[in-house]
């Protein structure tokens, strides 16, 4: 578990094997793992985690891979951020940040004609009218508003939970409701769900439950893969005798049933095409550079 003499850190995920039992009931042991082989998975986690730190070679931590860049937006449909920049005397950003007050909450996007983008980098709530845009704190601070905008991500991560109850104007969700519903049957989505949508939202409703607002700490029961079509397309084009290739909108069944050109009435063939070769047939020629 140590190579070099560099320090570890245990993480959550480990190398277990499954014991004989009915599936539902299935408990994981540790296995090519020296000394703690066969030691049931909920005692093997505490376990070395606790023998690493002793030795002063590694420590428990928990890694979200969260892609974060993703979420600041600079564009105008968007939920705005609840952040305030301070300003100095010049007017320009300090650098230092204030959050939104409660009573400044929901923070709604302004009213704006003109909500194109300008060419210059600021976003267009840039634009916005001064009285949104700023304001001077109890403290005689100057503030301006946050101007990039959440990519609705914010409202997707749980609408699920305000399908629930969605007139409720005191609370997210009424906690009966949510106990009858939750957790949401079944999931469908596609791969790029994984590290989005789907990472996004259970992340979510994993701070909603450690805070106490949902019963459950996973939002959906099951989780199904649409999957994706893979294969390579078959291209047919039409062909003449004489070798002039025919559009497929002049191509018409002859008096016998086969195919021929309307304009000509002379019999076509029709060519498979392999994507991978060009029109005539041929293979492609092997294009420069790395595997």
């Amino acid at each position: 578990m140590v190579s070099g003499g560099r320090k570890l850190v245990a993480t959550r995920w480990w190398m277990t094997s499954l014991s004989p039992v009915r599936k539902d009931q299935r408990v994981g042991s540790a296995l090519n793992s020296g000394a703690y082989n066969g030691t049931p998975t909920a005692t093997f986690k505490p376990k070395i985690t606790a023998d690493l730190a002793a030795a002063g070679i590694g420590r428990e931590a928990v890694n979200y891979r969260l892609r974060d860049w993703l979420f600041s937006r600079q564009h105008y449909w968007g939920e705005p951020f609840p952040i305030w920049h301070e300003l100095d005397a010049q007017g320009n950003p300090t650098g230092l940040l204030r959050a939104a007050s409660d009573s400044e909450l929901p923070i709604t996007l302004p009213e704006m004609s003109d909500f194109k983008p300008s060419g210059r980098p600021e976003p267009p709530l840039a634009k916005a009218p001064a009285e949104w845009l700023y304001k001077t704190d109890k403290d005689g601070t100057p503030l301006a508003r946050e101007t990039n905008t959440m990519p609705q991500w914010a409202g997707s991560c749980w609408y699920y939970l305000r399908f629930i109850d969605p007139k409720n104007s005191h609370s997210l969700v009424d906690v009966q409701k949510e106990k009858y519903w939750m957790p949401v049957d079944l999931y469908v989505g596609g791969a790029e769900h994984a590290v989005l949508h789907l990472l996004y939202s259970r992340f979510w409703h994993k701070v909603l439950f450690d805070r106490g607002y949902v019963s459950t700490a996973e939002p959906f029961r099951k989780l199904v893969n649409q999957g994706m079509i893979l294969g390579e397309a078959e291209l047919t084009r039409f062909r003449t005798a004489s070798g002039s290739d025919v559009p497929v909108d002049e191509v018409t069944a002859g008096p016998d049933g086969n195919e021929v050109w309307s304009k000509t009435k002379e019999p076509v063939q029709s060519i498979s095409m392999n994507p991978r070769q060009n029109s005539y047939g041929r293979k492609r020629p092997p294009t420069a550079g790395c595997k």
